[in-house]
């Protein structure tokens, strides 16, 4: 079983890697908790990368969309907070 806490953890060790100037999105992160079942953990994905933009850890990558907008379809970038 994959918890919240098990994204969250995956989403910021990714942002530590790519750091202010990459990005990734939820697929990758996905990838990176269960390579086989990832597309099951997408929504999951998205819903605790809009918790950690709320907190100000992430931020989505820049576009004309609100925030909400931008999580409720996959992929999107993804990038850490400076």
């Amino acid at each position: 079983m994959i918890f919240a806490e098990d994204i969250r953890r995956t989403i910021l060790k990714l942002a530590d890697e790519c750091g202010s100037d990459g990005t990734f999105g939820p697929p990758e992160v996905a990838r990176a908790i269960d390579a086989k079942n990832w597309q099951q953990l997408l929504e999951q994905v998205n819903l605790v990368a809009h918790v950690l933009i709320n907190e100000g850890k992430i931020i989505p990558k820049k576009s004309e969309k609100t925030v909400h907008e931008q999580f409720a379809k996959a992929p999107m970038g993804i990038k850490k907070a400076q």
